[in-house]
């Protein structure tokens, strides 16, 4: 560009920065410190060398190559600088502990710190500077490891370093320190490795034989899962079957393959270890493609042109960007919307990334060009059952040279990161709610539900997968309504068979698992595996619904039989002693109404009915008596009353029977079965409890064809259903829904629990992470929430005995029957009582007629 123009707005802006602390690239040139480590050489001449061109090397590549007008220059020969703040750029030739030292003092000021360091030296950030290691050929494998870590792409807590003798100890050494060293700007992750060595031979029977034998005796649950195997391409396959073979490859680990010797073999091309590959597995690759014809350039003066370049590129084009942006508007605006100096840094740093990249790729030569690595990740997860093969592939994830570092185009282990990579994977089902449900929506559609679909769903967002489902031709779907009979509720819910072809599937790999609850045997764990059991069901029993008691005798009912006894006797012995405490006082007076003990008693009683007598004793000693039975009678009436009161408004009920000895202590009133095939049948026959054996022994055991029969005896109070006790609420609640009712109760005693799980085929290499993920359900409470949604724990029948006392009722003819019954039996015994009375009266007056009186005048 013409360089007239430019100079022209310097001088206007040449005032100063009244907006921004830090000038524009068109008023001042952009100025450079240089820091050389005199330690980072080995010959004395070859850094005076450096020292004393370094400036002219600088100003030479400026101007001729870019074209551009000066970059001030200021060279330390010392690493101990005081102030950087009025520079832009920060050129370091140092040591890694003093290139980071230098890198603490640009960060506070916001410099691009371009840096050239020597080998197994942690990069600078890149949104902070550019740092190139002078890397040997032949001595890049510890540097390649701190740049992967340097970009997270290998996040290990721990590792196990697999190698053959022919490595020396030295690469290996640096190695596992580039591995394990904490790096500057990165959180320390490491916390353990293991280092193993096996035997090198040019047999492949012997060299497998040796790995073999430490992969045998390999404490995977100690050392850790993740591997890193250093080898040759040879050998690398020899692990690979070995580790087939073992089963050690699998979904829960993690295996990091660094192939050395791949351009001296001539094999670039590792697409023969796909065959190696197996379901399941994470693997990766990292394998040398350097350029073994073209001259390795790690020259000091080569890297250094080479930062200068992209450096002059990027101010160029930041220049540029301000010239453009200068021109549309005043002087003012200009200095509140150009770049400060931290986002100047952002947009050179990115140029010069872009610059780096561009020369790296191009025909020329560059330094260290001829380095040349590349990773390859292994696609396993799922590709059996959707192509019906074992079709796993390597994807090119990334690369690794000198000036650029480790850059990934995908993560190094897509499986861990990614799961399943958002397949579509086939798993099987059938309809038996409420585990599972198939139906048909509106539009014709079928719609999966119940609680094994709230886990498959959540499942696939964890692990990443869609999902296809396969029906059994014969139970495909099903129109699921509210009408279906309570017998057909009851066998709707089994988990003791399952359809052949559900079997089938999973042994022929069909599907990745069947989405059905299955319960817990062993009776097919030579086919099948079972996932970690989704839920516990507990087994409970089911009677009628607790009767009401007999309300004839309501009335006697606040006061127990001994109060009633302890009433009776204090009104017979009361009476007698107030007649004869009021015969013998001597203020008392022959008052009508207490002159015989008969005549007390019933005072006594009139008193305790709170109707008093005509007549009061005149003594003291029978005043005080009396005053004290009307105290205890106000007590006696007030507790009566309330009493009465609360045993009108809670109607008692027959005793519910509520564990398994109640059930037995009835034994002779009702039975008890359970269905037909319950894995209750076998806990029984193994348990060593003797209850246990009398319910096994007189049970029934029901069929399909007894269901109504069944249930009509149950309501009768004649029989009792032994079931899970999800499956006897979900019979309550449909009685419920049918009749409008609560006719059952539900014990609380509950005696064993079955283990329900989905099925999954024997070698399945995913069943360790599905039973992570589930754990993690139960953990979180997902598992309780679904259960709780699908299988209700609580209904209108269950809270039924709790609220029916509390309901607001009115008092009948039934609650006061009993009441009624005396005043019959009164009416009649008074009319008895007349009649003998009569009868009596009757005899006196013929005996008067039959004497002889004498005549008196």
């Amino acid at each position: 560009m013409d360089m007239i123009p430019v100079f022209f707005l310097a001088w206007i802006l040449n005032s100063g920065d009244a907006f921004n602390d830090f000038p524009s690239l068109i008023s001042s040139n952009a100025s450079m410190a240089v820091v050389i480590d005199k330690a980072f050489f080995d010959n004395k001449a070859e850094y005076r060398d450096i020292v004393k061109n370094i400036y002219n090397f600088i100003t030479a590549i400026t101007r001729e190559d870019i074209h551009m007008a000066d970059i001030d220059v200021h060279v330390f020969r010392g690493t101990k600088i005081q102030n950087l703040r009025d520079f832009t750029v920060l050129l370091s030739v140092a040591s890694c502990y003093q290139m980071w030292s230098l890198h603490d003092a640009a960060r506070k000021e916001d410099l691009i710190h371009l840096a050239i360091t020597d080998q197994d030296c942690p990069r600078l950030p890149d949104s902070e500077g550019v740092s190139i290691p002078l890397i040997l050929p032949g001595k890049e494998l510890s540097q390649i490891f701190f740049d992967i870590r340097a970009v997270d792409a290998l996040l290990w807590n721990n590792v196990n370093i697999l190698h053959d003798d022919t490595f020396d100890r030295d690469t290996i050494g640096r190695v596992t320190k580039a591995l394990s060293i904490s790096l500057p700007n990165k959180k320390f992750n490491l916390v353990s490795r293991a280092l193993f060595t096996f035997k090198h031979d040019d047999s492949e029977r012997n060299r497998r034989y040796h790995i073999k034998d430490m992969l045998q005796s390999f404490h995977v649950e100690q050392l850790g899962k993740c591997f890193l195997v250093i080898v040759t391409i040879d050998t690398a396959a020899d692990v690979m079957e070995v580790t087939k073979s073992l089963n050690m490859a699998l979904p829960d680990s993690q295996w990091f393959y660094v192939i050395t010797d791949s351009v001296v073999r001539n094999s670039t091309n590792i697409t023969s270890f796909v065959n190696l590959l197996t379901e399941g597995s994470n693997v990766a690759f990292i394998y040398n493609v350097t350029d073994s014809d073209t001259h390795c350039n790690v020259i000091l003066k080569c890297h250094i042109q080479e930062l200068i370049m992209a450096l002059g590129n990027g101010l160029k084009m930041s220049l540029m960007t301000e010239v453009e942006l200068y021109s549309h508007m005043t002087d003012e605006e200009f200095e509140l919307v150009r770049l400060n100096k931290q986002e100047r840094r952002q947009e050179v740093l990115k140029s010069i990334k872009i610059k780096l990249i561009e020369d790296t790729f191009s025909t020329d030569g560059v330094c260290s060009k001829c380095l040349f690595w590349r990773f390859a990740s292994a696609i396993t997860w799922g590709n059996f059952f959707v192509h019906g093969k074992n079709v796993a592939h390597l994807i090119e994830s990334g690369t690794w040279m000198p000036v650029l570092g480790a850059n990934f185009t995908d993560v190094l282990f897509p499986h861990v990161v990614h799961g399943f990579r958002g397949i579509r994977v086939p798993i099987a089902t059938y309809h038996n709610p409420p585990w599972q449900t198939i139906s048909l929506s509106n539009s014709g559609e079928k719609e999966y539900g119940g609680l094994l679909f709230d886990v498959v769903k959540y499942l696939g967002k964890k692990l990443n997968f869609t999902y296809t489902v396969l029906s059994p031709m014969a139970n495909q779907t099903v129109q699921f309504t509210h009408n279906e009979t309570v017998a057909n509720v009851v066998l709707m819910s089994t988990t003791r068979e399952m359809p052949s072809q559900i079997i089938d599937m999973i042994q022929e790999k069909k599907v990745l698992l069947a989405a059905c609850a299955y319960t817990v045997n062993d009776r097919g764990k030579e086919h099948i595996n079972f996932t970690l059991p989704i839920f516990m069901q507990s087994y409970s029993f089911l009677t009628a619904k607790p009767g009401q008691l007999s309300r004839a005798l309501l009335f006697t009912e606040p006061f127990t039989k001994e109060t009633w006894a302890c009433l009776a006797a204090s009104i017979m012995i009361m009476g007698p002693i107030l007649y004869l405490i009021h015969k013998y006082s001597p203020s008392s007076t022959k008052t009508s109404g207490l002159n015989s003990s008969w005549q007390c008693v019933w005072y006594v009683y009139g008193a305790l009915l709170q109707q008093g007598g005509m007549y009061l004793p005149h003594s003291d000693s029978a005043r005080l008596l009396v005053g004290v039975w009307w105290l205890v009678v106000m007590v006696l009436v007030a507790t009566y009353s309330g009493s009465l009161v609360a045993f009108l408004t809670f109607p008692n009920t027959d005793t519910a029977m509520l564990t398994i000895d109640d059930l037995i202590a009835h034994k002779s009133k009702l039975t008890w079965g359970f269905p037909n095939g319950s894995f209750l049948e076998e806990y029984l026959k193994n348990s060593d409890e003797e209850k246990y054996h009398i319910l096994l022994k007189r049970a029934v055991i029901h069929n399909a064809t007894q269901q109504v029969e069944m249930i009509e005896q149950i309501k009768a109070g004649k029989h009792v259903l032994i079931d899970w006790r999800s499956t006897l609420r979900f019979l309550m609640r449909s009685d419920l829904l049918l009749n409008k009712g609560c006719a059952f109760s539900l014990s609380t005693d509950q005696f064993m629990d079955e283990p329900i799980a989905m099925i999954i085929a024997k070698d399945s290499p995913y069943t360790k992470i599905i039973n992570a993920e589930l754990h993690r359900m139960h953990e979180s409470g997902l598992m309780n929430k679904w259960i709780a949604e699908q299988i209700p724990v609580k209904d209108k029948c269950s809270d039924s005995f709790s609220n029916q006392a509390v309901e607001e009722r009115k008092v009948n003819v039934t609650d006061m029957q009993g009441i009624f019954f005396v005043l019959f039996m009164g009416v009649t015994g008074s009319i008895f009582l007349l009649c003998c009375e009569f009868c009596c009266h009757k005899r006196q007056v013929s005996k008067r007629r039959k004497l002889i009186q004498p005549f008196v005048s």
